[in-house]
């Protein structure tokens, strides 16, 4: 079965943190593969087992090909633990086992920023709601993306929120303002929530006219007025995102269906990196954008760790045929 390159947390951050360019360089060549390709999730893109416990915990397994690095795989999702599981996208011989917890938060952080830079590439003003791990990271791609942007902080705590911008490196945090949430999303061209929100709390008339509002969390954010007054719709992955964050909660919640969704949207994710510049002339209204993470971006991180892991000869190497 040949040799299986086992990465930990440690070794991914070393290998990545400071890779920055490379991270935004790969999810953008994934998301023009997912453009050209169409087809390039399992199916389902997602599956679930909900484990027999006390409490309720559940898995996720998500799964991708990205043949123009020779890499496939699946990500899997349990209670605390992210990992991906890495194979060759010719033969689905295994290459690697890859940690994920903050690989996935730097996936995330970078989809979200190529988004607005693809549909907005002159923000002056963005707001960023959404102070966790994940938005650290968010915070961090907001910079790289938008060097000469100021950022808000949308915050209900003005105390942990200035200590979310003390940890941030200064090329970011000296360009970060605090605000209460409403100013902060009233002030901004674009907002970019990734929130662990019991409920939906951002009103779509807080939105600027020919914003962007850009939904990453998987739990409810913005109010059903948001997609009500949204011209144009862009999506990821509509099979995920019927299952948890804003448009699942629409759905279920606010009596949206599944066809008007396929009617409304304008543009999925990699029509967009295939062709910005159409999109950014036809998306001039109010856009609502839903990206909450394609298993073709993971796979994609996770051959490129394994790809600088292997120069540096990181890791642990097991030989399958002898364990």
């Amino acid at each position: 079965m040949g040799e299986l390159r086992i990465l930990s947390e440690q070794t991914v951050k070393r290998c990545l943190d400071e890779e920055i360019d490379a991270c935004f360089e790969v999810c953008a060549e994934a998301y023009r593969y997912y453009g050209r390709v169409g087809s390039v999730l399992s199916e389902p893109s997602s599956l679930y087992l909900q484990l027999p416990s006390d409490r309720p915990k559940k898995c996720r397994l998500k799964g991708a090909h990205f043949t123009d690095t020779g890499v496939a795989g699946f990500r899997l999702a349990s209670p605390g633990a992210y990992y991906t599981w890495v194979v060759d996208s010719q033969t689905g011989q295994p290459e690697g086992l890859v940690a994920e917890n903050w690989l996935h938060r730097r996936r995330t952080a970078v989809t979200g920023a190529l988004t607005l830079r693809w549909l907005r590439p002159n923000l002056g003003v963005v707001a960023l709601v959404g102070a966790g791990k994940i938005g650290f990271e968010c915070a961090v791609a907001l910079g790289h993306a938008f060097p000469d942007a100021s950022i808000i902080l949308g915050c209900r705590d003005e105390g942990r929120a200035e200590l979310f911008r003390d940890r941030l490196p200064n090329s970011v945090s000296s360009r970060m303002s605090i605000q209460a949430i409403e100013p902060a999303i009233r002030s901004a061209e674009a907002v970019l929530t990734i929130t662990k929100a019991s409920a939906a709390f951002i009103q779509g008339d807080w939105l600027r006219d020919g914003s962007v509002a850009l939904s990453m969390g998987g739990v409810p954010e913005f109010q059903f007025s948001t997609w009500q007054r949204s011209q144009h719709f862009v999506l990821d992955d509509l099979g995920y995102a019927l299952k948890q964050g804003d448009l699942h909660h629409w759905v279920k919640s606010d009596g949206l269906s599944v066809e008007e969704i396929r009617t409304r949207t304008t543009a999925l994710i990699g029509d967009v990196a295939l062709d910005p510049e159409k999109y950014q002339s036809i998306c001039s209204g109010l856009t609502l954008a839903v990206i909450q993470g394609m298993a073709v971006c993971d796979v994609a991180m996770a051959g490129l760790v394994l790809e600088r892991a292997s120069a540096l000869n990181a890791g642990r190497v097991v030989d399958l045929d002898s364990c």
